[in-house]
């Protein structure tokens, strides 16, 4: 995950690694549930689902999205 947070910033230049990371780590906490019921691979196939989107996203909805994951963590 670190080398895909790492890669990820070099498509948005003003994305901290630690930003990517969260991204990342939210949308597996939310599959990985998956790997109980289907296998590893299904989990690793959303996950890079999930990467292609963030590479094509705007910045603008990305800066939302790490605003509330963040907000979500805070309380």
């Amino acid at each position: 995950m670190e080398e895909d947070a790492i890669r990820l910033t070099f498509v948005h230049p003003w994305m901290t690694v630690n930003d990517a990371k969260i991204l990342l780590h939210d949308y597996y906490m939310k599959v990985r549930s998956h790997k109980k019921y289907h296998g590893w691979k299904t989990v690793q196939t959303h996950m890079n689902m999930f990467y292609g989107h963030l590479q094509r996203d705007s910045e603008q909805n990305l800066r939302a999205r790490i605003d509330l994951i963040k907000s979500q963590n805070i309380k």
